[in-house]
């Protein structure tokens, strides 16, 4: 389990987490939700230090990070060990073939071989689809092929916990889907992970719990049938102006 507690958060004076206190459990999802500048990115990347906050603490059975006090190298090497981000724009190297940017890091950073590398990656591109394309390069492939490349890139780390930021943000409908299906199954298979989406229908369907943040504050933290069906006034709101805008995409 991924527990934070009293992560606070400024940018440029402004608050941006507010002494906000969660913990995400081993082996199943947590979805971030909130409305847009909510801090929803700001906490997910603070799990894994691409962003740190003033103070407050991470920890995992084994690992224990507070960012108040100065970080070692290699506590921090440890905690990046654990977690694997994938982006909503994708951040693949566009010089690298798609077998090399699966397995660059596996195999520079945790020392893998490279042969066994190379045919765990084949495996997890046949898992989703995209057996064959190891030759290819990012530009040769779609916006979903590349989303679902970051996410077998995310999985050769073998990390504890996969962290995605509004992974399918940048796509369109069709290609969201597809992308979709592969995060549901890896939800089925029990892998660990903390979702940042837009997505409600997503979100009721895959997640075993919610956490709803606005300015910076955890306004509901718990159980995503609770969430959904018995919402209180300021999230029966958001999900009614999120449907709204649903809608509006669908006429255009």
């Amino acid at each position: 389990m991924i527990s934070a507690k009293h992560i606070n958060k400024q940018y440029e004076g402004k608050t941006v987490l507010d002494d906000i206190s969660v913990d995400f459990p081993d082996g199943k999802t947590t979805v971030i939700l909130g409305p847009s500048g909510s801090g929803k990115s700001t906490l997910l990347r603070s799990l894994d230090m691409l962003v740190r906050p003033e103070s407050g603490t991470v920890s995992f059975p084994d690992l224990e990070i507070d960012y108040s006090k100065p970080i070692s190298k290699k506590d921090s090497f440890n905690l990046r060990r654990k977690t694997s981000m994938v982006f909503q724009n994708w951040n693949l190297f566009p010089n690298l073939t798609v077998l090399d940017n699966i397995t660059t890091a596996p195999i520079t950073v945790l020392k893998r071989s490279k042969s066994d590398t190379e045919l765990l990656t084949k495996q997890l591109l046949k898992e989703v689809g995209l057996e064959g394309l190891e030759d290819r390069y990012p530009s040769q492939l779609s916006g979903g092929q590349q989303q679902r490349i970051s996410i077998c890139r995310a999985l050769a780390m073998h990390p504890e916990y996969i962290l995605l930021d509004e992974p399918t943000s940048a796509l369109d409908p069709e290609l969201e889907t597809q992308v979709l299906r592969i995060l549901e199954k890896l939800c089925e298979q029990g892998q660990s992970m903390v979702i940042v989406t837009h997505n409600m229908e997503f979100a009721r369907l895959v997640s075993d719990k919610i956490v709803f943040i606005e300015d910076g504050k955890k306004l509901y933290d718990g159980a995503t049938k609770d969430f959904f069906c018995h919402p209180t006034q300021r999230i029966e709101d958001f999900l009614s102006g999120i449907s709204l805008n649903e809608e509006k995409d669908s006429i255009k």
